[in-house]
């Protein structure tokens, strides 16, 4: 940014001096610590590990280049009597870089003072108390770098007020961050032998009473700059005195009750730019005496309350008063003056009541403003006004784009006032996982605001924190469970964007070529061929067996079946030693026999399987894969869409049925939305129909031996619907039918597994989230009309990441034979698909895959019978992000 060229003068100077807080270009010697809160010795090193317990002690060991790294608080006087060198500076600071804690100084001794010394940093200390003399005393020194102190008075009734921070005979040093509050006059005193010396970003809160009427007093420094003050005096704000000489005033926040704002009181040289002046009954800025050289530009001058009927009596002054000798050599321009009811806009050595006036007696004020309205400020500044810096927060000039550019110099967009406005970046971001505790996070999405993001800060909160110019990091975390990341986007101006995301690690799918597990007539898994009892559990080691690993497995995905059982009823499958859920997997009539597929948390290493009907059951389980937490591929979902119907040419060439014993082969990859590589298994709901004999159809990786497994079981005449996870080898499945009948097969691909980008999967002990019986999830004893729909909202999980949902879906109590088809609502027509299939008065369930859409949330069940269905649904887990 351009500034003036004395100003460019001392800054260049000041660069090259101040720069105290850069890092050396060579290995700094070893830091010093200060902690009184543990066991510490100031005949000790001084080391972490036996730290000093007083701050004299390390202020007496440290050496150029050191740092003295302090925690807790002191009640001692702080006194500096060692120098560092040019960049290599003695340090004093809170114990760890980035804490914004502050190291405390109390009681009446309280304070620092550093006399004759050169090359100090001092960083991150607040001072309570009342001291006796100025809390921070800096004399005849040199390259100080004075940063984040803070003055607190504990004492606000005290009988005089405590003088701040002292500058005497000092000369290129900084001032950074200072924050005075109450009793503390006056606040920073530079006196008539300094110079050289940047005062930034300094609040100051002083107590709003006539004892104590101070803020800032520049008693005659020379070359000095005061920029980002924050004031709240009864008097003078910023006092520039006669002897001072090219001092700097800019992006200050003043706000005065009854004094003035910017009193330049003879000083000449001195550039008044970019400030806020709040003065609701003094003075805003004041320019008198034999000032010459002044200039007043850029700067929003207003009243915030008050009038001349409330302020105090003889209590006058203007908004921008130029007076005595000083109007042969004062600049005024570009300012917006606003002052309060009944007070004068200007002066020129007498008060005018408009900027007309003020124009016509002054010559001045040309490109000055009297709007009410603060975006009046916006893009009409004067970027070439000598001492204009950066804005109060540290901005440079950004173009608001729908405002035209009035300014003038180098860029035409600066603002007036202290605060640059500008339009900060937003952070949006999507996070997808791997199996194993490995995230991608992405915050390309983000939009910039005015300027665009350059740099992307990712805190994955577990003590990971990356930035970097790019939008996408990845990062794998140690442990299961609900993580955090945190991602800010910053423009080049310091603007930022900040967004926040949970998440739960997932799990990735292994399959495998369907093995049988529990078979209760023939001793498989169990210890007897003795069915389920009424009201029985049967308990099922899967972890560490039949091929499954003894860790890492999180759920189970097995084909289950029921047979020969005695009376009505329905089985639960559950994770072991868990309560028993109001949930289940497969509804049963005596003599029926009845597959299901199923996905089951796993705990302890098992599962279980609850028989609540009154009479026995047989139970079939073959398992088709397994969930893991530390591998395995993710899910994507698609459709449903139809791949095979052997009554329609869909998938096959002919409309013959499969043949007694036959085999069908059917392509799985390359279409249909499944890419040709990297997919590990399909998901399909698969239906047989026209079943001329008894039988059972087995779906199996191609080239496969045929397994002794079983998908769907039928009668002669029966339409039977199951969902079927099944691996891909040579890019096929195989549908195997094992009656001595033919059977037609339809298929629908809801997904597929892969190792590519996809969904991680999360198991949930089942919930039930739909019932039309009872009122879940629904109007209480409102089936699903003929021929109707009914829409679950799911939004609670979709904003959980869901991409997908797996429901248990049972229909009951069907008026008449149908199907139903489930779907996420993204808007299209119903699909050519299929997921249940009754008669009249069956209870019929299947496993369901419902892909989600983020925006709504919405399953939704098509009824295509003729007559009303009761519909109910159980969560047992999602696939999502």
């Amino acid at each position: 940014m351009r500034r003036s060229v004395s100003f460019g003068t001392v800054v260049a100077a000041l660069l090259a001096g101040v720069g105290a807080t850069a890092a050396p270009a060579y290995a700094a010697p070893a830091d010093l610590f200060v902690n009184n809160a543990v066991v510490c010795s100031d005949a000790g090193p001084g080391s972490q590990a036996q730290p000093f317990c007083t701050l004299s002690a390390g202020a007496a060991a440290v050496t150029a280049g050191q740092t003295v790294r302090v925690t807790g608080s002191y009640a001692e006087h702080l006194t500096i009597a060692k120098s560092g060198t040019a960049g290599s500076p003695v340090t004093f600071r809170p114990a760890t870089d980035g804490d914004t804690s502050l190291v405390q100084l109390t009681g009446t001794s309280a304070g620092i003072t550093v006399s004759g010394q050169h090359d100090v940093t001092i960083l991150g200390f607040q001072i309570q108390g009342a001291p006796a003399g100025p809390a921070v005393n800096v004399v005849n020194s040199t390259r100080m770098t004075i940063e984040r102190v803070e003055l607190l008075p504990l004492d606000s009734g005290s009988a005089a007020a405590w003088a701040g921070v002292r500058l005497a005979s000092v000369t290129d040093s900084a001032l950074n961050k200072i924050r005075v509050f109450r009793d503390v006059n006056p606040a920073i005193t530079l006196d008539a032998a300094t110079s050289g010396v940047v005062v930034t970003s300094a609040y100051i809160a002083v107590s709003n009473t006539a004892r104590h009427p101070g803020g800032i007093e520049v008693l005659g420094p020379h070359n000095t700059v005061v920029r980002s003050a924050m004031l709240r005096p009864v008097g003078t704000g910023i006092l520039v005195a006669a002897e001072a000489t090219g001092t700097v005033l800019a992006s200050n926040i003043i706000s005065t009750a009854g004094g003035t704002g910017i009193d330049n009181s003879g000083a000449s040289g001195t550039a008044i730019a970019n400030n806020n002046v709040a003065n609701p009954c003094g003075a805003g800025i004041r320019v008198s005496g034999a000032s010459s050289g002044v200039s007043v530009q850029n700067n929003f001058v207003y009243g915030y309350g008050g009038n001349s009927t409330t302020c105090a009596n003889g209590i006058t002054g203007v908004g921008v008063g130029v007076y005595d000798a000083a109007v042969s050599g004062t600049t005024v321009d570009y300012n917006t003056v606003r002052p309060n009811p009944g007070k004068s806009p200007y002066a020129w050595t007498t008060p005018v009541a408009s900027l007309a006036a003020f124009r016509a007696a002054s010559s001045q004020g040309a490109h000055d403003l009297d709007s009410t309205d603060v975006n009046a400020n916006v893009d009409s500044g004067n970027a070439a006004a000598p001492g204009r810096q950066l804005d109060y927060y540290g901005k440079s000039p950004v173009d608001d784009p729908e405002v035209p550019n009035t300014g003038s110099g180098p860029v035409t967009y600066a603002d007036r006032g202290a605060r640059e406005l500008t339009m900060a970046p937003s952070a949006e971001l999507t996070i997808t996982q791997k199996p194993g505790g490995e995230v991608t996070v992405d915050a390309s999405t983000s939009r910039p605001g005015w300027l665009p993001i350059t740099s992307y800060t990712f805190d994955f909160v577990d003590g990971t924190v990356v930035t970097q110019a790019t939008p996408v990091a990845h990062h794998t975390y140690a442990d299961r469970g609900l993580h955090q990341v945190e991602v800010t986007v910053k423009d080049d101006n310091g603007d930022q964007g900040i967004q926040v995301k949970g998440f739960v690690n997932g799990d990735g799918y292994v399959p495998v070529s369907p093995v049988r597990v529990l078979d209760t007539r023939a001793k498989i898994g169990v210890g007897t061929t003795t069915p389920v009892e009424p009201g029985g559990t049967v308990t099922l080691q899967v972890a560490g067996s039949n091929g499954l690993p003894a860790t890492g497995v999180t759920s189970v995905t097995m084909n289950v079946t029921v047979t020969e059982p005695t009376a009505n009823g329905f089985l639960t499958v559950y994770p072991n030693g868990q309560f028993l859920p109001n949930a289940s997997n497969l509804n049963w009539t005596p003599g029926l026999t009845a597959p299901n597929l199923v996905v089951v948390s796993v705990v302890n290493g098992k599962v279980d399987f609850h028989n609540t009907s009154s009479g026995t059951v047989h139970v079939v389980a073959d398992l088709v894969g397994y969930h893991s937490a530390v591998g395995g591929s993710v899910f994507v979902p698609l459709g449903p869409v139809r791949v095979l119907d052997t009554r329609a040419k869909i998938g096959v060439d002919t409309t013959t049925p499969i043949a007694p014993g036959g085999t069908l082969t059917l392509p799985a990859l390359g279409g249909n939305g499944v890419p040709a590589t990297g997919v590990t298994s399909v998901t399909m709901n698969v239906t047989v129909t026209d079943p001329t004999a008894n039988g059972f159809l087995t779906v199996y990786p191609d080239g496969q031996a045929l397994p002794n497994a079983s998908n769907l079981n039928w009668t002669p005449g029966l339409t039977a619907p199951n969902l079927v996870v099944v691996p891909v080898v040579n890019g096929k499945v195989a549908f195997h039918n094992t009656s001595p009948g033919t059977v037609h097969v339809v298929a629908d691909l809801v997904g597929y597994h892969t190792t590519g980008a996809g969904s991680v999967f999360h198991d949930r002990s089942p919930f039930r989230v739909l019932d039309t019986r009872s009122g879940i999830g629904a109007d209480a004893n409102t089936p699903v009309w003929p021929g109707g729909w009914l829409d679950l909202n799911l939004m609670s999980m979709a904003r959980e990441g869901a991409t997908a949902v797996i429901l248990n879906v049972t229909v009951t109590e069907p008026k008449a034979s149908g199907f139903l088809t489930v779907t996420g609502d993204f808007g299209h027509e119903k699909p050519n698909a299929s997921n249940l299939n009754w008669r009249p008065g069956q209870t019929v369930p299947n496993l369901v895959v419902v892909p989600l859409n983020p925006v709504n949330g919405t399953a939704r069940f098509y009824n295509t019978s003729s007559g009303s269905v009761h519909v109910v649904a159980d969560v047992v887990g999602y696939y999502g992000n």
